[in-house]
Formats: C-alpha cells, sequence, structure tokens
C-alpha cells in the first residue's frame, strides 16, 4: 500500500513539474489544451494539476492570449512574481546582490562598497539596494559566496580574505536575520558552478575552473555537482605548507610589477605590451606545473578561465595552454576557455545555489528543477 502511495505521490509530482515547467517557459498565459499538448499529458490530468498548483499559489487563471470564435477557454499562467530568491557575494571589497522571480528572471542587482570593512551587515544591506522598491517580504531563500573553507552548516572555518569571520556561523546568522533558509558556500565554488550550469563551461560534466586575479583559485565540478571533499578542501592547493603559486605571492596575495592588477596587467598584453607579455608568460610558466596536476587528477572535459576583461582573456588562455601542455606527456588535454560570466559568476552561483539546495521549500513542488536557463541569460546580456 506504501509503495502504490508513493508511486502515485512520484507521479503527481512529475506532472506538477511538467506542467509548471511548460507554463514557466511561456511568456503569456496558456490553456488547458495547449498545456496538455505541450506537456503530453491528457486534459483531466492538467486540470487536476491545476487544481493543485492554483491552491499553492504558483499558477493563476488569466485571460488568453488570443481568443478564437465563441466563450474563451480558460487560460493559466505562471506567477512568477509570487516568490523572490537572492544571492549575494560577499568579499573585502565590497558585495555584489541579486534578486530573481520563481523563474529566475532578474528582478533587481546592486553592488556596494563596505564603509570601513566588508562584514556581514554588507549582506542585508546589498539586498535591499538590489531590491529597490520590490517587496522583500516576498524573499523565499538566499544564497552567499564567501571568500575561504566554508563547512556543510554553513560556518566559515577559514579564510584569508576575510579573517574577522572566521568562526562564525554565518548562514545560521543571517537566517535569523533575513528570517529566511540562507545556503553558503565558498566563492570560487559557486563561480564554478554558474559557468558549469550557465557559462563557458556549459554542456560539461566535468569541469576546472580557474581564477587569476588578487590571488589564484581552483574549483572544480565533477558530474555537475561541486566537489568539496570530504573536509570541503577540495581544490585548496593554497593550503599545502609551503606551496606558493608564484615566486612574489605573499599569503596568497598575487603580486604584480609591470601593473598594480592581474586585469590591468592583461589589458597591458593583449594591447602589446611587451613587459606585460613577459610577465604573464613568466606566470603561466610557474603555474603550469601545479594546473597540470590537477588536470591529471581529474581529467575534465574543459578548463574554464578568468583572468581580466573577456576582450583581454586570450593573452592569458594562450600561454597558459602553452606552459600546460609542455608538463603533460600525452597528447589528450581540455580545451581552455575564457569565462562567459566574468566578475558576476560568484553571484549567479549563490542565486542558483539557493535555487538548487531549497528548491522544494520554493515552491512547494518537489522536484522542480533550477532555473539557471534564464539566470544566466539575464547576466550574460549585462556582463558582456
Amino acid at each position: 500500500m506504501d509503495t502504490a502511495r508513493g508511486a502515485a505521490q512520484a507521479e503527481r509530482s512529475a506532472n506538477q513539474v511538467a506542467c509548471l515547467r511548460f507554463l514557466a517557459d511561456a511568456d503569456e498565459a496558456r490553456t488547458v489544451g495547449a498545456i496538455s499538448e505541450g506537456t503530453g499529458l491528457s486534459r483531466p490530468t492538467v486540470h487536476a494539476v491545476l487544481d493543485d498548483l492554483l491552491e499553492t499559489g504558483l499558477v493563476e487563471a488569466a485571460s488568453p492570449a488570443t481568443a478564437g470564435p465563441g466563450r474563451p477557454a480558460r487560460a493559466f499562467r505562471f506567477a512568477r512574481e509570487t516568490g523572490l530568491v537572492a544571492g549575494v557575494d560577499l568579499g573585502p571589497r565590497g558585495a555584489r546582490a541579486i534578486i530573481c522571480d520563481l523563474s529566475g528572471r532578474r528582478l533587481g542587482y546592486a553592488e556596494l562598497a563596505p564603509e570601513r570593512k566588508a562584514d556581514l551587515s554588507l549582506i542585508p544591506r546589498a539586498l535591499d539596494a538590489a531590491a529597490g522598491s520590490t517587496d522583500l517580504g516576498r524573499l523565499r531563500a538566499v544564497g552567499v559566496g564567501l571568500p575561504g573553507v566554508v563547512e556543510a552548516d554553513g560556518r566559515l572555518r577559514a579564510s584569508l580574505a576575510m579573517p574577522d569571520l572566521v568562526g562564525l556561523p554565518v548562514a545560521e546568522l543571517l537566517a535569523k536575520e533575513l528570517e529566511q533558509p540562507i545556503v553558503v558556500d565558498n566563492d570560487i565554488k559557486l563561480a564554478a558552478l554558474a559557468e558549469q550550469r550557465g557559462g563557458a563551461g556549459r554542456g560539461y560534466s566535468d569541469v576546472v575552473y580557474l581564477q587569476i586575479g588578487h590571488r589564484l583559485s581552483v574549483s572544480i565540478v565533477l558530474n555537475g555537482v561541486i566537489r568539496q571533499g570530504r573536509h570541503r578542501l577540495a581544490g585548496e592547493l593554497g593550503a599545502q605548507r609551503g606551496m606558493r603559486w608564484t615566486r612574489n605571492a605573499q599569503r596568497g596575495q598575487l603580486i604584480w610589477s609591470v601593473r598594480p592588477t592581474s586585469a590591468e596587467v592583461l589589458s597591458a598584453a593583449a594591447a602589446g605590451d611587451a613587459d606585460a607579455q613577459a610577465e604573464v608568460e613568466d606566470l603561466c610558466a610557474q603555474i603550469a606545473g601545479r594546473i597540470a596536476t590537477v588536470l591529471l587528477v581529474v581529467d575534465p572535459e574543459v578548463v574554464v578561465v578568468r583572468g581580466g576583461a573577456l576582450q583581454d582573456s586570450d593573452a592569458l588562455l594562450r600561454p597558459l595552454a602553452a606552459a600546460v601542455e609542455q608538463e603533460l606527456v600525452f597528447p589528450e588535454r581540455p580545451p581552455f576557455v575564457a569565462s562567459a560570466l566574468g566578475r558576476e559568476a560568484v553571484v549567479l552561483g549563490a542565486v542558483g545555489n539557493a535555487f538548487d539546495r531549497c528548491s522544494s521549500g520554493i515552491y512547494g513542488v518537489h522536484g522542480y528543477p533550477s532555473p539557471w536557463a534564464h539566470i544566466t541569460q539575464e547576466l550574460e546580456r549585462t556582463t558582456q
């Protein structure tokens, strides 16, 4: 009896997901007939599903977009505006926040610099700035990205970038303040997830993400899932004693000689500055051995690299790929491609992770997929 009930519930959930996805992808109200044709479900099944979804508030009756002769058929739309999901990227230089509706479409975005030093108080302020006139009372979940080792319960275990937050139960503190489910993860891991789901790694299951900026960071996505490791240390190469990515790195911070930042160095290299090109090539030669080791352990399908601006990426990708190739015996190696989501990759990963981890609570429907395609479409339009 329990087995039969479980099978019936699973079928009911699958039907709800099918109808809701069809309506979520539509830009206008759809009739029962159109939903039936689009999902392959019978009309009686669609009617039953719509009754359930109307009760949850996820669907509402609306006038059909077009009407033929006679009495118009009832139509239904996905009430995407009834709930909100947010993401925040918090770092030592400030916070980025994004607000999405239930379909993943972006409603607001903001970047805030700290008045003195970045701390957790910047998160609700960034959310308010991103929301604008949007009512945050409809918020259903918040994802947060932090620099450092983040425990499964949302506690920041270690961080060179934000030492004042180390040891704090970040997820618990924010959940009390915002009165919403909070999911927290490492910023670079969230960037890797975003690139794999909707960026330069889209279509690949196994992705290595390499970020070269103020620091050099690596993250791995395997089978479409962030590789955390038993102690959530996967990718934390800088935690090895005595390991320095480059000769002039100081406590993980990359120090450049030609220009102050990696973005400026890459921009100069792309413009033909010989000194900048030499410094980039030297960096690539120094880090190639470590990157090659990661590739041989993971054997990914693609390596997504974020350095400076997208238009300058070739100045880094070419020497990096060449230097890594020199370290490998086998000719097979994954392609090196530029990040498609740039500096917004972390905040995108944060909101997408909130959708992933809190889906049942957000929608009240079991098994509804996260709307990564809509999130990345919105961000790609504004970051390219």
